[in-house]
């Protein structure tokens, strides 16, 4: 077992989990509990595709799918135009299932592999309007005139996307 990520709440640590690379994330005792609020979305959000697999889970700890690529950091240097798509179209799907991540200003939670996923959901919330396309296109699209585009999104989220990723075609 190999430690990969110490948080605040939270220590990542790399292990084997039947002959497969997993990741292991434990509760810090004496933290507020967030894993349990995690694993219940990870495990509502699996037929999704877009989030690890989750193999298990118990009060303090979640065993998951470990993922090897590159985060949306990264994946902006190699391809901006496709990485942001792809990105957006996340964001869009937590939307549609009524899931808000929170913290998708955060480069690192998107990681490509080559299919892109989101991690870490400890703050998420599911939520009746939750804003992920707009927290994401006002981090990652703001050099771009998104105003009418976001307007166009809170009205009708199909045709807002759309017009979204035809900003990031200009």
């Amino acid at each position: 077992m190999q430690k990969i990520f110490e948080g605040n709440r939270g220590e990542i640590f790399l292990i084997d989990y039947h002959g497969q690379k997993a990741v292991l994330k434990r509760q810090k005792s004496g933290k507020p509990n967030t894993l349990r609020n995690e694993a219940k979305i990870l495990e509502y959000l699996q037929p999704s595709g877009i989030v690890p697999k989750l193999f298990e889970y118990g009060s303090d700890f979640i065993v998951m799918e470990y993922l090897q690529g590159v985060s949306l950091k990264e994946a902006i240097k190699k391809e901006r135009k496709k990485a942001l798509k792809e990105a957006l179209r996340l964001c869009y799907l937590l939307d549609r299932a009524k899931v808000w991540h929170k913290e998708l200003g955060r480069y690192y939670h998107f990681i490509f592999t080559p299919e892109p996923k989101i991690i870490d959901f400890e703050r998420a919330r599911f939520h009746q309007n939750p804003r992920n396309v707009l927290q994401f296109a006002g981090f990652y699209m703001r050099d771009l005139d998104t105003q009418r585009a976001i307007e166009l999104y809170k009205r009708n989220k199909r045709v807002g996307l759309k017009r979204l990723e035809e900003l990031l075609d200009v």
